[in-house]
């Protein structure tokens, strides 16, 4: 069963709990309060108000200053009409630039600068915020760069992150996860030892002893650094840490004593503990992120921080609430739900109890689950029930109330029998795990590969219906190809679930188009848009109405069990309704084409291709056609006669528009003869007049369930014959067909005689170049 809505009370109570938990001074009896409700410090102020009342102004503190609104809703209430209002009614009047809206769950920041969410390290603003961030965005401006106290920036901070992963490697420790183990052990020890002073300072008693932390041995010379870090400080982290499984290990791999010293030199330049960051554990996620040596054998642990939060925020774990994450790599899931639980409760010795004791769980296959113990004692303990092991091999029963995870794609597992499926691949044994683990009542917030929620493979409708029959199907929210770059190039969803009795409310479906990073697939990782381009802050702003928009859209839950129980947004984006006429089949019985797959002759039978007349297409050859004439008629190779009467190749007639969907997906041209293709071509004949060659040959490079269809393998990205076939495509009367073939073979003339003209401008400076070159005294003039 759903929790019952909260009212606007409640979401003060949530409000009241966070700004305590950020350092604002609530109680309006102290001469130092910097928080108002329902009214300004001031007469003046007031008077200015008209007799409005704001739900709270924050000022800055000690002074007159108000340097931010919050304005609280109730849930279902649009956050961008709150923000509208508070910037009317409360902001304007009394020359505020930084506005904040809430339900209680989400926040949505705002600044009358700029016209847009405020915006730190490039990325939306969209908690509240510590009193020294806030009046430092309104002394600054509307975007701030975090800084270490070092010279700068997060870039910075990542260069001496970089030497300190060079100096590694040459240490000897060669893979990516070898190096990162042992530079964790420095990097836990360089935060806990901030995070004591800066306990310390808040008149707080320190959990580690000084003579464990950085300052005891960072001064001390290498032979004597390496000793002391062995011989005392890492057997009281396995002592105090270990009792759950193994956290540290007991000596560093690091042998040579000169090494340690210029990594720990090189950090203890820096100030890690950025007090404005709820997460302190953020330079693991740095290391991981940003270091572009450590390459893939790390990369599958990393899910963005900002899809991270927000599933987090959209499935809202609350105090008592048991979190469990069957997958949680180096526990971004589990930090974020701490942090997101623990700063919305009063701090006092029982409720730190829960949160450190009985509200974090979690299962890693991999050696990083000792980062996720280490990242979780950074952020406030709760490591203890994090274990390494095969979370498929030991199914979970209702027992937790909140699931949120990001399961490795497309991998093996021999244990899809423990969970009623019948098969090796692991996606859909990893999907029901999540729904059997949450109780009923209980909520899910998963990632999936697209694929998943389309595929029409049996187990994997089979697990669809699975989760329609127990789960209130809340949202799927469809992100693009870009979003888990670098590491991935497959497009993927959240799910958010409710577990309980099969749903029967509509879905609402979200379209992600952008998520507040450039579409880059650079190895250093994804830059922010520069034109602030995000819809995550729409989402949002939504999320308590989920009504419909150009991204977003409802479907009803029959009609997905019509449709193979299928959940991808793709396959119900409007447009693509059956009941539409205008859009058909690609192919099937339905269909305005037969989709025809061709095949490779045996390679090493040379009868086969000997001498063979008849013309054998690879992508080569379409690649070729398409940058000169889109007619294929000759290509590399050819096979024989005794090719297409003993194999399995398949003639395909001229005027067949010739697929890509292997490997190369969506590349096309036409079949100007009769000719054969090998297996990562599609051949697309059309059953009658309803469609010209020609229209489909422009058309498929701009169907977007073309490229939202993918799927990832370990060799590249593919479609197979019955995706294909189910891809919808616009058919218009004929007229219109040739209308768009014209005007398109006109800009594909053109496209094709600049292209020319560059290869032309190309040659004609190479030879520019080898004239000065070769001429007698080498020089320009003569030229």
């Amino acid at each position: 069963m759903a929790r019952v809505p909260l009212q606007e009370s409640a979401t003060r109570t949530a409000i009241n709990s966070l700004l305590i938990h950020l350092g604002w001074i609530i109680d309006e009896h102290r001469a130092d309060c910097n928080v108002f409700t329902e009214r300004a410090k001031t007469v003046q102020q007031n008077a200015l108000l008209k007799g409005r009342r704001p739900d709270y102004l924050l000022y800055e503190t000690g002074t007159d200053r108000p340097i931010a609104v919050i304005e609280a809703k109730r849930p279902g209430r649009d956050l961008n009409g709150a923000i509208r209002q508070a910037v009317d009614h409360y902001a304007t009047p009394l020359a505020i630039d930084i506005v904040f809206a809430t339900d209680g769950t989400l926040f949505q920041s705002f600044d009358r600068r700029s016209g847009a969410p405020l915006l730190l390290d490039g990325e939306p603003v969209v908690d509240l915020i510590t009193p020294k961030l806030a009046l430092q965005f309104a002394n600054v401006g509307a975007s701030l760069e975090t800084t270490t106290t070092v010279t700068g920036t997060k870039s910075e901070l990542m260069a001496i992150f970089k030497d300190a992963n060079d100096l590694l490697r040459r240490e000897g420790l060669r893979e990516g996860i070898e190096r990162f183990s042992e530079f964790s052990n420095l990097i836990f020890l360089k935060l806990i030892s901030e995070i004591e002073i800066d306990r310390e300072s808040r008149g707080e008693p320190r959990r580690l002893e000084s003579r464990y932390c950085w300052e005891a041995f960072s001064a001390k010379s290498a032979p004597d650094m390496l000793d002391y870090l062995n011989d005392t400080v890492l057997p009281r982290l396995v002592g105090t840490y270990n009792h759950s499984g193994d956290v540290f290990q007991p000596r560093l791999a690091i042998a040579r004593p000169n090494t340690l010293k210029a990594v720990v030199d090189s950090l203890s330049r820096l100030s890690l503990l950025d007090v404005d960051s709820d997460v302190k554990g953020d330079a693991f996620e740095y290391f991981l992120k940003h270091s572009v040596t450590v390459g893939n054998d790390l990369g599958e642990y990393f899910t963005p921080r900002h899809i991270v939060k927000l599933v987090v925020d959209l499935i809202d774990p609350v105090y008592m609430e048991q979190v469990y994450d069957p997958c949680c790599g180096t526990g971004g899931f589990l930090i974020e739900a701490f942090h997101h639980i623990a700063r919305k409760v009063r701090q006092t010795d029982e409720t730190r109890h829960v949160l450190e004791n009985n509200t974090i769980f979690g299962r890693e296959i991999t050696g990083t689950a000792r980062i996720a113990k280490m990242n979780m004692i950074l952020a406030g303990d709760g490591h203890t029930h994090i274990y390494q092991r095969d979370c498929l091999e030991e199914p979970v029963a209702g027992r937790f109330d909140v699931v949120l995870t990001n399961f490795p794609f497309s991998q093996d597992t021999d244990h899809a029998g423990l969970y009623g499926l019948n098969t090796a691949d692991a996606n859909p044994v990893f999907l029901k795990h999540a729904v059997d683990a949450c109780k009923k009542g209980g909520r899910i917030g998963i990632i999936v590969p697209e694929g998943l929620l389309f595929s029409e493979t049996q187990q994997y409708e089979n697990v669809r219906r699975y989760v329609l029959d127990n789960c209130s199907v809340v949202a799927v929210i469809a992100f693009n190809e870009f979003a888990f770059r670098p590491y991935t190039g497959q497009p993927t969803a959240v799910l958010i679930l409710e577990k309980g009795s099969a749903g029967t409310r509509p879905v609402w479906f979200y379209e992600v188009l952008e998520d507040g990073f450039e579409k880059t697939t650079r190895k250093n990782g994804r830059p922010p848009t520069p034109d602030g381009r995000n819809d995550l802050v729409t989402l949002r702003s939504l999320w308590s109405e989920k009504i419909k928009t150009d991204q977003s859209f409802f479907v009803e839950v029959s009609r997905i069990r019509e449709n193979a129980c299928k959940l991808s947004l793709s396959s119900y984006r409007p447009g693509h309704d059956s009941d539409t006429a205008a859009w058909v089949p690609l192919g099937g019985e339905k269909g305005v084409c037969d989709v025809v797959i061709g095949a490779t002759p045996n390679t090493q039978n040379s009868v086969y291709w000997a001498r063979g007349g008849h013309a054998w297409v690879t992508i080569s050859d379409i690649s070729t056609a398409r940058y000169k004439h889109r007619y294929v008629t000759v290509t590399k190779r050819t096979i024989t006669d005794e090719a297409v009467e003993q194999t399995s190749v398949k003639r395909l007639p001229k005027g067949t528009v010739l697929l890509g969907f292997k490997l190369t997906v969506g590349k096309v041209a036409i079949a100007g003869c009769d000719l054969f293709t090998n297996e990562a071509v599609a051949g697309l004949v059309p059953k009658d007049d309803r469609i010209l060659p020609e229209y489909l040959y422009h058309l498929m490079p701009v169907i977007d369930d073309l490229q939202s269809h993918v799927q990832r393998t370990a060799k590249g990205p593919t479609l197979n014959k019955k995706i294909l076939e189910q891809i919808r495509i616009p058919v218009p009367p004929r007229d219109q067909q040739v209308a768009f073939v014209e005007r398109m073979d006109e800009l594909e003339a053109e496209a094709i005689s600049l292209r020319e003209r560059a290869n032309s401008l190309d040659q004609e400076m190479l030879e520019v170049g080898r004239t000065f070159v070769n001429s007698p005294s080498g020089a320009a003039g003569e030229v």
